[in-house]
């Protein structure tokens, strides 16, 4: 039973638009990443998530348009699977207005190229171009007609005056299109009928242009004589509409530019305009609304400004010259969108989405913001530290390509240490370095040098009492309150005097905000004071109270042997409710916080099992003790202490954590850390590197205090080596060798003929420095494809295979290199073996080198000859694919073979006496005979294996232990014949370009047991990383049963079914669900629902299981898959 669950979420952002989504003519940036849509509001000069949405299907294609009768705009999604539904903002969420459920057609065949979607400019309709040889037409307005009988007509724009865009998707139209593949589509402007224009390839490569207008009927396009061209640039790549009142439309090439009047101009003669040298545009966006100014950017990330100058001829204005400027380098665009005031923003699959300024000064491109991406994961590897487990991956693409180091969990990047302060159990800072440590019978006051590691106490400071533990400390103004169990007392910062005091009995907890002081005393207690120590009230508890946390106008207190918290309103601490029952024992700490993108302050409660709850507090709290949104976490196993920061949390049970606000939802991620037993929020930030990056902290542990920066608030953090180039394959040598061995594509332009030269190189970087140390280049027209390292005769060498091209499809040869690192981590080639094909995938068995060479898996050894003392090469039997090999893996004497269209084959090496010594041999274990386009192969162990394949899908085969009936066509005839059969499925929904197998558990073993045993690492072509598991025998049935109730409570964008997403599909089968599958992603959304919709869950409403389990148990079992990121 298979679990999958997200590391890191794509991050490759593919379609954004710019509307006024959220408020009218307040514009914001909506992205489109794999799965779901972000919109960020857009501030004076950056941009700041607001929503998120995650998806059921993978978005192809996002626009934007406003119906009449609403105020905002609406969004139009369309997904892989031929799904389009309309989004609206309302209440602060993205609600589904209408779904369109005509736009699949499975008998038509898919286009070569991605989906199309455009919108004309006066939202009269939407244009999707998903098939070959059709255009899929979706009217927005009410069709025109006076005979129910006859065709509706579509408006034109002559008669749109007062005409209602409601927002209404209408029933979508076939039409017909004689062009197989289509590179462009664009709606023109300034026309009467909706018209399009079209760039399209046809079967001798050769590149043409056709305008269309769309007839009355709406179901035909009519061809507008003489506004097209035939055999434009081969480079030709863009069509760009030229805004109202001008229209037309410009064609983007490679060595020219070419402009095409209006369809009713007098001349509609193309005017062409060479460029200097050969440009390929990939993204345009206009900046002025009467398009005297585009942004254009090409494929090498530069970006251009077209200045359009125009003429009138009659009053109408018409395009009479044009220059192209290089203005400066950005992201490589997927999409350019100008937002406004000289901002603008460029989506990209290859490098970092980010926010750009158009400055009239040199750089006249800077950047502002930048939004990380990882895409395209192309090949990593694991490394294996102390509780955690580091993924290196070749990231990004062209001249964004990187090594990219990726750890899971918040990290603390350690500044200094302060030794021998033992036993601290609480910690307080002030100004000037000066730091209050409590300890179980005592207090001390010290001045710290984190630069030196030294610190001096400073006895009597601020009349603070040594010979007693601190119980609470806060300043506010000049003013600084201390508390210990026998006193209160209030110190003036200004002069250092002691201005009142109050004398209490056996003080146990205390809170302070800066208009009261609240103490607990003699146990059971409650004294409220003001800030000159004067009693305001006081109550006396049935229960001696454990913990109290405080804000303006209510306290909350916890009670030893109570599983409620009490809620007083301040300043008559009259008690106005209670929590709920809380499930965890008593309640051991409390915490009253502001976070990020939250606006109410939310109320932390620990308890003594290591559970966290939480609540919004609303306006009326203190009135009426109501709370809100409850959430419960499990942290741990031990009691739960909490510390405030700046908006955010700070956690202590079994396992620290991080507690911070994002896209308004609480978010807790696990912290790289040994627990501390006291933290504070240093005053002094200049030890830090970047000051204003985020807070200093002082971690107190047995025995030292150490000063540290907390990371970015994130699941996952990333160091980058910058390569310049795109990184293709890579392999880590041993510790001793200290290197990682790399393989680099670099992409230039001829300026000349405008194209592509592409060079590779070997290269090696120093681990530990993590920079590039060496460089070996290739010869010409060869192409390094696989890398792996292993040991030979006692020594380990670095092994790469390549392939020759030249100007063949297929590689007719290519060489075996293997290269030794010397003492000073530097290349040297010490063997080279030709053979006949490329050596797309390598790796080692038992100490001989496995290749795939085109259609044959060989298996060779290198040994070093005792004569000569040189590496010898020698081939020792082979295995044919039936198409071409293009993956292997290796487990013991195991080895996988995923074939490029023909699904998987394991083979066995085994031993074979011979006259001439030990020899080896392939046998055929097990075969998966049913086709699939393989990606990526894994072997788990001897009996499961992973395959990922072309069209998104995740596979796990189990060899057959027994024969029997076999229900496939494509299962050999003989039943004795060795099978692989397909156990688990499903849609990834992305393409996954590699799998790594766990090969050491990094999770904490100590649990006895686990809901999920994680197995393997895969990621993908948009830069998503996510965990394979095994789920536990005992925890199946719950999950299975939990993945469909969900899927039967839960609403989601456009209606998508988690079940119909996550179903395997390809062009021959298309299954209704995954196949003992869970999606841990779509699990963890559980944790999110209301406690009515996790009731429903839990017992199985609307045709649903009972889970025979309680809604605390069903969180805590999903709160500890959580732990698995």
């Amino acid at each position: 039973m298979s679990y999958s669950v997200s590391i890191h979420k794509p991050s490759s952002v593919r379609h954004a638009v710019c509307t006024d989504l959220i408020a009218p003519g307040e514009y914001s940036l909506i992205l489109a990443r794999p799965a779901s849509i972000d919109v960020y509001v857009i501030q004076s000069s950056s941009l700041s998530l607001q929503y998120s949405l995650p998806v059921n299907g993978t978005i192809t294609s996002l626009l934007a348009f406003k119906p009449t009768t609403s105020s905002t705009s609406w969004l139009f999604v369309l997904t892989e699977d031929c799904i389009g539904f309309t989004l609206s903002y309302t209440d602060e969420r993205l609600v589904t207005e209408q779904i369109s459920t005509d736009l699949d057609e499975r008998f038509l065949p898919d286009t070569d190229t991605e989906h199309i979607a455009i919108i004309d400019p006066q939202f009269r309709a939407i244009l999707l171009h998903t098939y070959k040889s059709s255009l899929t037409f979706i009217p927005l307005v009410q069709a025109a007609t006076s005979n129910k009988k006859r065709a509706a007509k579509l408006p034109a724009a002559a008669t749109t005056t007062g005409l209602q865009v409601t927002g209404t998707l209408y029933p979508a139209r076939r039409l017909p299109i004689e062009e197989l593949i289509i590179i462009s589509i664009i709606f023109l402007e300034n026309v009467e009928r909706p018209t399009i224009a079209v760039l399209y390839r046809d079967g001798q490569h050769a590149r043409h242009v056709k305008v269309y207008e769309i007839n009355e009927m709406g179901n035909a396009l009519e061809e507008a004589n003489g506004s097209g061209l035939r055999n434009v640039d081969q480079g030709a790549s863009l069509l760009v509409p030229f805004p109202t009142p001008t229209g037309g439309f410009f064609l983007l090439g490679e060595q020219l530019l070419t402009y095409f009047p209006p369809t009713n101009s007098k001349d509609r003669k193309p005017k062409k305009i060479p460029f200097n040298g050969p440009i390929n545009f990939c993204a345009w966006a206009c900046i002025d609304e009467n398009g005297k100014r585009f942004l254009l950017g090409d494929e090498f990330g530069q970006i251009y400004i077209l200045q359009v100058k125009l003429a009138y001829d009659s009053d109408v204005p018409v395009v009479a010259d044009w220059k192209i400027k290089n203005i400066g380098e950005t992201s490589i665009p997927t999409t350019l969108t100008y937002l406004d005031s000289g901002f603008f923003f460029v989506t990209s699959h290859f490098s970092p989405s980010t926010l750009f300024y158009l400055s009239p000064e040199e750089p006249h491109v800077q950047t502002v913001q930048v939004i990380p991406n990882l895409a395209p994961i192309t090949d990593f590897q694991l490394v294996n530290r102390e509780n955690t487990t580091d993924v290196i991956a070749c990231s990004g693409g062209f001249k964004s390509g990187s090594l990219r180091i990726i750890r899971s969990g918040v990290g603390v990047d350690a500044l200094a240490e302060i030794a021998g302060i033992k036993g601290i159990t609480g910690l307080w800072t002030f100004d000037d370095d000066i730091v209050v440590a409590s300890f179980i019978e005592n207090t001390m006051v010290v001045k710290c040098d984190p630069e030196s590691g030294t610190f001096e106490e400073l006895p009597g400071w601020w009349h603070i009492a040594s010979n007693e533990p601190t119980i609470e400390m806060a300043e506010y103004g000049s003013k600084i309150a201390h508390i210990n169990p026998s006193s209160v007392t209030i110190v003036d910062t200004t002069n250092g005097q002691l201005i009142s005091t109050y004398k209490g009995r056996q003080i146990s907890v205390a809170a302070i905000t800066p208009q009261v002081i609240i103490i607990a005393m003699s146990l059971t207690t409650l004294v409220e004071l003001s800030w000159d120590l004067t009693v305001i009230n006081t109550v006396t508890l049935l229960d001696e109270i454990s913990c109290i946390a405080a804000k303006e106008d209510l306290c909350v207190v916890g009670l030893w042997n109570e599983d409620r918290a009490g809620i007083y309103s301040l300043p008559d601490l009259h008690k106005v409710g209670d929590t709920e029952n809380l499930c965890g024992g008593n309640v051991r700490s409390l915490k009253i916080s502001t976070l990020d993108s939250i606006a109410e302050p939310i109320l932390f409660v620990g308890m003594a099992d290591g559970t966290l709850h939480s609540y919004h507090l609303g306006p009326s709290t203190a009135m009426d003790g109501e709370l809100t949104e409850q959430k419960i976490t499990i942290l741990g196993t031990q009691p739960v202490s909490l510390y405030s920061l700046k908006n955010s949390i700070f956690a202590v049970s079994s396992h620290p954590s991080m507690i911070y606000g994002h896209a308004k939802k609480i978010t807790i991620s696990s912290v790289n850390l040994q627990a501390p037993t006291a933290i504070a929020v240093c005053k002094d930030t200049s030890i830090a590197e970047d000051p204003d990056a985020s807070d200093v902290l002082i971690f107190a542990t047995d025995d030292k205090i150490t000063y540290g920066v907390i990371d970015q608030l994130m699941s996952t953090h990333v160091q980058t080596l910058e390569l310049k180039e795109t990184a293709r394959r890579l392999t880590i040598m041993s510790p001793a060798a200290g290197v990682i061995g790399l393989i680099t594509l670099k992409t230039e332009l001829d300026s000349y003929s405008g194209d592509e030269i592409i060079n590779c190189f070997v290269k090696i970087v120093d681990s530990s420095l993590f920079e590039v140390v060496d460089s070996y280049a290739l010869q010409e027209n060869e192409m390094a494809e696989s890398i792996t390292s292993g040991f030979y005769d006692g020594t380990e060498y670095l092994v790469v295979g390549t392939g020759f091209a030249a100007d063949r499809e297929e590689y007719t040869k290519g060489r075996v290199l293997v290269f030794e690192i010397t003492p000073e981590k530097r290349l040297s080639l010490v063997l080279q073996n030709e053979l006949h094909g490329g050596i797309y995938a390598m790796c080692e068995v038992n100490g001989n080198l496995v290749c795939a060479v085109n259609a044959i898996v060989r298996l060779c050894t290198i040994s070093t000859n005792p004569m000569t003392g040189s590496l010898d090469f020698k081939l020792q039997c082979g295995f044919r694919s039936p198409v071409m090999a293009i993956t292997l893996s290796t487990y013991e004497d195991y080895v996988l073979v995923g074939d490029l269209m023909k699904s998987v084959a394991l083979l066995q090496v085994r031993k074979v006496s011979s006259t001439e010594g030990v020899e080896y041999m392939f046998h055929e274990v097990a075969r998966y005979y049913e086709p699939m386009w393989m990606t990526d192969v894994e072997i788990l162990d001897e009996k499961t294996s992973i395959g990922t394949e072309a069209e998104g899908n995740i596979v796990v085969f189990q060899r057959e232990e027994m024969t029997g009936m076999r229900n496939s066509s494509f299962m050999p005839k003989n039943d004795e014949d060795p099978v692989l059969e397909v156990i688990s499925s499903m849609r990834v929904g992305e393409v996954v370009n590699r799998i790594r197998r766990i090969t050491k558990q990094s999770t904490d073993m100590s649990v006895a047991d686990p809901v999920v045993v994680p197995q393997a690492y895969y990621a993908t072509r948009d830069g998503a990383i996510y965990l394979y598991g095994q789920i536990s025998p005992q925890h199946i049935n719950t999950l299975i049963n939990l993945q469909s109730n969900m899927s039967k409570i839960v609403k989601s964008a456009g209606d998508l079914k988690i079940t119909s997403y996550r179903a395997f599909s390809n062009q021959r089968r298309k299954l209704y669900e995954p196949v003992r599958f869970v999606d841990g992603d779509f699990i963890e959304q559980f944790l999110e629902l209301s406690q009515l919709e996790k009731e429903q869950t839990v017992q199985g409403v609307n045709g649903g299981v009972n889970l025979s389990l309680s809604v605390g148990q069903v969180s805590g079992i999903v709160e500890d898959l959580k732990r698995l990121r």
